[in-house]
């Protein structure tokens, strides 16, 4: 399902901005890097004040 789901956000990403599916990919990977380390360094922050 979740496959799905992106693939319909590139598609709809693609279609409306005219950017190609494999740059929208790109973009879309980085951005959830970038907030996947975001999530780690505020977790790895605060792990310290239990």
């Amino acid at each position: 399902m979740l496959g799905e789901i992106k693939k319909e956000l590139v598609e709809y990403i693609s279609r409306n901005t005219g950017i190609d599916k494999e740059t929208v990919v790109r973009v879309l990977r980085a951005e959830e890097t970038f907030f996947v380390l975001q999530l780690e360094k505020v977790l790895g922050k605060n792990a310290g004040k239990g």
